[in-house]
């Protein structure tokens, strides 16, 4: 067979000490991995491995993985390759006494193959300046390694594995659907244009069809040493399988959900642990009691004032050393420590002139029955206020103070989160669709006592910190693919999402996955939903979600899902001083899986947003990155 002529030789060689396009590149692995050549250095023996390994743990389109088990290191030392001769040697023995890079080939008859040995044919004394063996090993026949060699005059060793027993030692991924892709074709006819050509006669061999041809190889780096394999370079596995496995594993997972929740004992409360530090909780209140507790409240300090005492506002407080995180209610709790906010003090006059305001408007709502948003409130005496963040503070140190919840006081904030998916429930005896709400979904009702009646076939709820993201879900139709309910409180969560949040999980039952930005406010956020806010720690027993999973964006999709370098964003220094704060937290703390990722992106000192993953597409996040973090039940 005639020998095709290649332009890579022609190419002018660099530097001695680079190589400007990595050895794992993939190197007779399929052309579908999109990988991006990287620059490895080559230095004295000492340090090769370790310039050759930081380059392939960052290609793109590949898995990599640190050391093999030792379950591979004992089976490969009973797998045999043959050399050209025809001698059977242990593959072990190739890397025995020396360093050594060793690929394997998709099949002796690829054309991308060959463009690859090609290529490293060029740097192979620069190799052995450095001390580094290049082996080649491909799945087939003696015959068919030595016809690849006099065709290609590949410069390193080569060997056959007529058995495959190496590729199925590494687990190699194999597969018809693996080696045909859209990507592979456009490499294939690059190939082409370069004058390379795939010897169809190998190619068609019936050994190499029926099995070698669908090996999309790999690369390893191993030695000295017969067990010392430190690299394993691969294709990954990470192929989506068909939806019914998918649902099937959902299944399993609304299924473990519903056992717990049903086996489970009555919900722990603070009553119930002999905790160091008394705490405060508080309930929801009916609008008489609320009023009730108002006027007494108001009569006290009235005692006092004809008493000659003054007044003052005995007020919970709610600083940050107030807080105590439990373990076994995994949320934040508010400690019993009260200050005092006279009304005689130049340095509190004000914030208790504002706390007597609140409390008057209140009572104004109590006895009228009705709603007004925290913005009403606030304009009710602007002067006085001077910010609305000032009212909101004052409106939850009376709701500490009252020992009721925030929303038994009858101030709601705007509507803010929307839900959509498979979801029916009453609003004010409205029965709403969530699947016919369009693609911006229902508004929250920010009267969440006023939702009932909730009906659901979903297998999951699916919170989204993101609008953006939501509205990619939720035009996909995401829900329908994969039956769940997706709701967003677009950034910070608010009361009332929060407290629909919970009110879907404890009476549907559903396990609850989290899709959050990869930076250390996407964890606070998810934290916020899970362990309740420092905020309103008094009322967490009703605002927190137990059992929240986090499926993404965690800080090792980075590399996993190859998100590109242009997408990634430097962290700041108060990100970074963020995400070391969340580490020294207990709730933190109590998750190993979240220590890693964070401790993971506080090294890397790299963020992204839920939105990098379009860079592969618009719908990447609904048709790809979703569906295989489901398959793979890939949540913490």
């Amino acid at each position: 067979m005639a020998i095709c002529q290649s332009t890579a030789f022609s190419r002018k060689m660099p530097q001695p000490s680079f190589i400007t396009k990595s050895i794992s590149a993939p190197l007779f692995l399929a052309a579908s991995t999109g990988h991006r050549h990287r620059a490895i250095k080559f230095l004295p023996k000492r340090q090769s491995h370790t310039i050759v390994r930081s380059a392939v743990s960052r290609s793109s389109g590949i898995e990599s993985s640190g050391l093999v088990s030792e379950d591979t290191t004992n089976l490969l030392d009973t797998v045999k390759v043959f050399n050209l001769e025809g001698n059977g040697i242990p593959i072990s023995d190739l890397w025995k006494d020396r360093k050594a890079v060793v690929a394997f080939a998709r099949h002796f008859g690829c054309v991308l193959c060959r463009k690859r040995a090609d290529y490293l044919a060029a740097k192979k004394d620069i190799m052995d300046a450095s001390g580094v063996a290049l082996v080649l090993i491909g799945p087939g026949s003696v015959d068919q390694a030595k016809t690849f060699f006099e065709q290609t005059k590949f410069k390193g060793e080569v060997y056959a594995d007529p058995n495959h027993s190496s590729y199925e030692a590494l687990k190699f991924v194999s597969g018809v659907l693996t080696t045909f892709t859209p990507k592979a074709g456009l490499k294939i006819i690059q190939s082409y244009m370069e004058g390379y050509r795939q010897d169809w006669k190998l190619s068609s061999e019936k050994d190499t069809v029926s099995r070698g041809g669908w090996y999309q190889g790999g690369i390893i780096v191993a030695g000295p040493g017969k067990t010392n394999i430190s690299y394993i370079h691969k294709v990954s596995a990470n192929r989506l399988k068909p939806d019914s496995v998918i649902l099937e594993s959902l299944h399993s997972l609304l299924k473990s959900t519903s056992s717990s929740s049903s086996t489970s004992s009555k919900p722990l409360t603070l009553s119930d642990l002999s905790l160091s530090s008394a705490c405060r909780e508080v309930t929801d209140l009916s609008l008489l009691s609320v009023q009730s507790a108002i006027e007494s409240l108001i009569l006290s300090l009235t005692h006092s004032i004809l008493s000659g005492r003054g007044f003052s506002f005995n007020v919970p407080s709610r600083a940050a050393t107030n807080q105590l995180y439990v373990p076994e209610l995994d949320r934040i709790v508010l400690k019993d420590k009260n200050t005092l906010r006279p009304f005689a003090n130049n340095s509190s006059v004000r914030k208790s002139t504002i706390t007597a305001k609140i409390l008057s408007l209140i009572h104004q709502l109590c006895l009228r029955s009705i709603h007004v948003t925290k913005r009403d409130l606030f304009y009710t005496d602007v002067k006085l206020f001077q910010d609305q963040t000032q009212s909101d503070a004052v409106l939850d140190d009376v709701s500490c103070m009252l020992g009721c919840t925030r929303s038994s006081l009858n101030v709601i904030a705007a509507e803010k989160g929307v839900v959509v998916g498979r979801l029916i429930f009453s609003d004010n005896g409205d029965m709403i669709d969530c699947t016919k709400m369009g693609m911006g979904g229902k508004a929250i009702p920010p009267n969440i006592d006023r939702v009932g009646d909730m009906q659901s076939d979903a297998l999951f709820i699916l919170l989204v910190e993101k609008d953006a993201a939501y509205i990619r879900l939720a035009e996909d139709r995401f829900y329908n693919r994969f039956p769940c309910i997706i709701v967003t409180a677009k950034g910070q969560p608010d009361v009332a999402t929060r407290l629909f949040l919970r009110k879907m999980k404890m009476e549907l039952k559903l396990p609850v996955l989290a899709l959050v930005d990869s930076d250390p406010y996407g964890l606070k956020i998810l934290s916020v939903y899970g362990c309740g806010s420092k905020n309103m720690s008094y009322d967490s027993a009703n605002l927190t979600t137990p059992d929240i999973k986090w499926l993404g964006i965690r800080p090792s999709d980075l590399d996993k899902y190859k998100i590109p370098e242009q997408c990634r964003l430097p962290m700041t220094e108060q990100d970074i001083k963020t995400g070391k704060d969340l580490l020294e937290e207990d709730f933190v703390k109590k998750n190993p899986g979240w220590v890693e990722e964070l401790s993971l992106m506080v090294k890397t000192k790299q963020k992204a947003e839920i939105q990098a993953l379009s860079s592969f597409g618009f719908q990447y996040l609904s048709e790809v990155y979703l569906p295989l973090k489901l398959q793979q039940q890939d949540w913490l």
